[in-house]
């Protein structure tokens, strides 16, 4: 288990170091018709390609005539989507790496309103985009892009590299499956992930220009403090010697 943690350690700090690009269709494949296992985690590792990408994504550069545009000429709405639909998409990902793997059935339930509510929040952003941009389909999030983030959201306390493996679907996934227990290692990547989304939508629920978008990120703080606050409570309680509730599958 060792050298499986410290595999994840290097997966880490290639994914901090690079700060690689989400490709776009990564929403799309976090989603429950598309279920991410720690199996295809193994799967990926022996074929060489990493956790959560195609063999078409695994050779995707960071940059495209996309990526490489002025950030700071868009609108912070757009930023906002761009942003949480990787964000979404990631935690969606170690999510479902992580249900059958659980073992506290209040995390069991966590992590099912996870899959469920988020993958309809990609949907809906999504819709947001191309009825307001033109295109459904967020930019690649490569340096510039969170760059950019950070100064239209001075909010978010995390650096870029943070920001990076938090948007990065493989580490989540890697992360969550290399965890000697999975209940406490999923609270732990859960609370800093709804942390930074719930500072981002603090943002864009005070400036966002669309209305719809305001509502939303008042949503996602309102659901992702509840559970925080929930995240927090079974882990003081499981830290302090209590029993996890078993599925009563």
């Amino acid at each position: 288990m060792r050298i499986k943690q410290t595999a994840v350690a290097a997966l880490l700090i290639g994914v901090s170091i690079l700060a690689p690009a989400v490709p776009p269709t990564a929403a799309q494949q976090a989603t429950p018709t598309t279920t991410v296992t720690c199996e295809d985690v193994i799967e990926g590792q022996s074929a060489g390609t990493p956790a959560g990408t195609t063999g078409d994504e695994a050779g995707m550069a960071m940059g495209t005539p996309m990526a490489e545009m002025d950030h700071m000429a868009m609108e912070l709405d757009q930023a906002y989507i761009d942003m949480m639909i990787p964000h979404h998409a990631s935690i969606i990902a170690m999510a479902q790496a992580a249900l059958p793997r659980l073992s506290d059935e209040r995390l069991q339930e966590i992590a099912q309103t996870i899959i469920k509510t988020q993958s309809a929040e990609i949907e809906e952003l999504r819709g947001y985009r191309e009825a307001f941009y033109g295109e459904a389909e967020p930019m690649p999030m490569d340096e510039g892009m969170m760059e950019a983030m950070g100064e239209m959201m001075p909010g978010m306390s995390g650096s870029i590299e943070e920001m990076a493996v938090q948007m990065d679907a493989a580490a989540q996934v890697a992360a969550i499956c290399a965890a000697d227990d999975v209940d406490p290692a999923f609270i732990d990547q859960t609370i800093p992930h709804h942390q930074m989304a719930i500072e981002a939508s603090g943002t864009a629920a005070a400036a966002a220009t669309h209305a719809e978008i305001r509502e939303f990120a008042q949503r996602v703080i309102e659901d992702q403090k509840r559970e925080v606050n929930e995240l927090s409570s079974i882990a003081q309680e499981l830290a302090g010697g209590g029993t996890p509730i078993p599925s009563s599958g």
